[in-house]
């Protein structure tokens, strides 16, 4: 049952990790990151396609897709006591890769209030435009897994 379970997270995994990513997403970080990523789309019930379609530039405005961003923040530890984007949780993890650093922290900056303000207290609409703004701010940087 074990090995049936590792084959479906793995198909999962592939299904879900393809486009363009950054060159600093590494293969680890995917496989990592799977678990979380395979738990959010079946909370969520987001569509592959539908982040695929972000993945390529396209923004679907499905609710799944929405609460599947807040999902990961939630699962990766990005969301603070008041349920809202940590600037230290994303910052933390571009301190490993130094060139981003500057662009990472001005992305975050700008889009954290925005995105806010636009979310209108709804949790998943908050992450989607904040993940929105940030991609068009710092595409070199934004990846969805």
């Amino acid at each position: 049952m074990r090995n049936y379970l590792v084959v479906i997270c793995l198909l999962q995994a592939s299904l879900v990790n393809c486009g363009v990513r950054p060159s600093f997403v590494s293969d680890e970080m995917i496989a990592i990151a799977s678990s979380v990523v395979n738990a959010c789309q079946v909370q969520t019930g987001v569509s592959t396609a539908d982040i695929e379609a972000v993945r390529n530039g396209h923004w679907p405005e499905t609710r799944s897709l929405k609460c599947y961003m807040y999902c990961l923040w939630e699962n990766f530890g990005l969301v603070d006591h008041k349920k809202e984007l940590s600037l230290n949780g994303m910052l933390t993890f571009f301190q490993r890769i130094p060139a981003y650093r500057a662009e990472v922290q001005k992305a975050i900056n700008e889009c954290k209030w925005l995105s806010k303000y636009m979310g209108n207290g709804d949790s998943c609409h908050y992450a989607y435009m904040f993940n929105k703004c940030y991609a068009g701010l710092s595409p070199k940087t934004y990846y969805l897994f």
